[in-house]
Formats: C-alpha cells, sequence, structure tokens
C-alpha cells in the first residue's frame, strides 16, 4: 500500500502545476495573438472584426467637424469640435433643444476613430438662464 503525500509534498506539487499552467498558457496566447475588441455594430453573419485605430487630436476634430457638416439640421449651429487628445474629441456650442444635443453627440461617437466624446452643448432656453440675483446681505465666501 503506498503512503499519502505528506502536506509539503502537496504543496510543492501544487505550485508546480500552477507554474506550468502559466508557462502554457503565455505560450498559447503568444501563438494565438493579441485579442481585438470589436467597435459599432456588427451584422449579423459578419465574422470581420471592425477595427479603428484612434485620430490624433487634429484629425478627430477635422472628422467631426465633418460630419457635422453633412447633418442638415447641425449644419448652422455654429458647433465646433476641439481635439484633446487622441480619440478624444470635446463639442462646444449652442443647441436649440435637448434632441439636437444628443444627435450631435451620437454622431460625433459614431466617427470612425473617435474613442471618447465630451459633450459641452448648451441648450437655449435652459443653460442660459441668469443666475439670481444676490441682495446686499450676501457676502462671497
Amino acid at each position: 500500500m503506498r503512503a499519502r503525500p505528506s502536506s509539503s509534498e502537496l504543496v510543492a506539487w501544487s505550485l508546480v502545476g500552477l507554474c506550468l499552467g502559466l508557462v502554457a498558457g503565455f505560450a498559447i496566447g503568444g501563438w494565438l495573438g493579441p485579442v481585438h475588441r470589436r467597435r459599432g455594430p456588427v451584422a449579423a453573419g459578419d465574422d470581420t472584426v471592425a477595427e479603428s485605430t484612434p485620430l490624433k487630436a487634429a484629425a478627430a476634430e477635422r472628422a467631426v467637424h465633418r460630419a457635422i457638416e453633412q447633418d442638415l439640421d447641425l449644419r448652422g449651429l455654429g458647433l465646433t469640435a476641439l481635439g484633446v487628445g487622441t480619440g478624444v474629441v470635446e463639442l462646444h456650442g449652442w443647441v436649440p433643444d435637448r434632441a439636437l444635443r444628443a444627435r450631435a453627440a451620437r454622431l460625433a461617437a459614431r466617427v470612425a476613430g473617435i474613442e471618447s466624446l465630451v459633450n459641452c452643448l448648451l441648450v437655449h432656453g435652459e443653460d442660459d438662464a441668469a443666475s439670481p440675483a444676490l441682495d446686499a446681505t450676501d457676502q462671497p465666501a
């Protein structure tokens, strides 16, 4: 009859198994290549990975500006796109309602190469309300 392994032997063999698992995982990962994430909607039956590299700040700014100028409802509003980093754009300007604010943000976010969008658009009638007047007893901090 075979004797039971000691607890130190169990720990040693567990560590050997763990190390072999890690080495095998890294080897298979290197063999299969890097993982790519899908961007945007994928049509049914589409097995290709939709990739786009992030645009540099100036190129992102121009791409979003072109997209806004092609939309008939947003064209004349004077909205500006400001590229603040690779794949990052800020939208600035005034819009007449919340629907156009959301539309402009969706349109800009769908531009290939835009990874992050900061929506700084303001809505007339909501964001331009006058601040409450201070009376004589109010003291600034």
